[in-house]
């Protein structure tokens, strides 16, 4: 694993731990919440700050800003299942450590707290699930006090796989979701396949298959919010056949990964409120 400053490290060991990384799926998981608990970390600019976690999953993310950092995190999802999992997690980790982690259920179109209340917001892998993206960029502008930063990932819909699916009838790229994708973390083809789709009302379903870097500096720009950094990046090798590879060189593979790649499977992005 690469190393960093002493503050990325303490990162990485709280995140390793709550991730505990073992295959490849795990270790891209890790990679992603590393790049985005590294960015809100260095991008702090008082003492005290105040994180508003959208769509927190079961809090590694959270966890990890408020132990390796000591940030005030408020760690948020729409099902009541992942708030109790967060909980659950928060009370198997040293209390002082995780004392400023508040956890709450909430829709990330419609945030219930005050306007200029946070100093950053991350949402990862959440833009894909809502009905009105948009919303949530005007949404996390309202909440963010001024020069506070929103930061988030999303499926690339640009990524080169994709861009090859087009042309396959829907019957084809079912049976390529089914038998190459890892349903349970990463349902990204281009369709949803009947295991990850769920039912069409579910949060976790996925409304459209990603955005383009000009897609998204477009929703930020109506909503208010200037993109200052944004890149492409994962290698478009399907999960599956990562599984089986050596296991040394699929973390190799998950760890590089999250670095800048021209057609990459994923988006990054961190919005600056002027």
């Amino acid at each position: 694993m690469e190393s960093g400053t002493p503050a990325q490290e303490r990162i990485d060991r709280v995140l390793r731990d709550l991730v505990q990384p073992t295959d490849y799926v795990k270790w891209e998981y890790f990679s992603r919440q590393r790049l985005l608990a590294r960015g809100i970390v260095g991008s702090r600019q008082a003492q005290r700050t105040r994180v508003l976690d959208i769509g927190c999953g079961h809090g590694a993310l959270s966890l990890t800003l408020a132990e390796s950092a000591g940030l005030d995190v408020v760690a948020m999802d729409v099902l009541e299942s992942r708030v109790r999992s967060v909980a659950a997690r928060k009370a198997t980790r040293a209390p002082e450590a995780v004392a400023r982690v508040r956890i709450i259920r909430a829709d990330a179109e419609s945030l219930p707290f005050r306007s200029e209340s946070f100093d950053a917001v991350v949402a990862t892998e959440v833009l894909e699930h809502l009905d009105e993206p948009g919303r949530m960029l005007a949404e996390a502008h309202r909440v963010l006090r001024p020069a506070g930063r929103f930061f988030m990932t999303t499926p690339n819909s640009d990524a080169l796989p994709y861009r090859i699916l087009r042309f396959l009838p829907d019957s084809t790229v079912s049976r390529l979701a089914a038998s190459l994708t890892q349903e349970t973390l990463h349902p990204e083809l281009l369709h949803d396949h009947p295991a990850a789709a769920g039912t069409s009302g579910h949060p976790d379903r996925h409304r459209r298959e990603g955005f383009t870097l000009r897609e998204l500096g477009r929703l930020g720009l109506q909503a208010g919010l200037r993109m200052s950094v944004a890149y492409t990046y994962r290698i478009p090798i399907p999960d599956r056949v990562m599984q089986v590879t050596p296991q040394a060189l699929s973390r190799s593979v998950a760890t590089l990964g999250t670095r800048p790649l021209p057609l990459g499977l994923q988006l990054y992005a961190e919005f600056m409120k002027d």
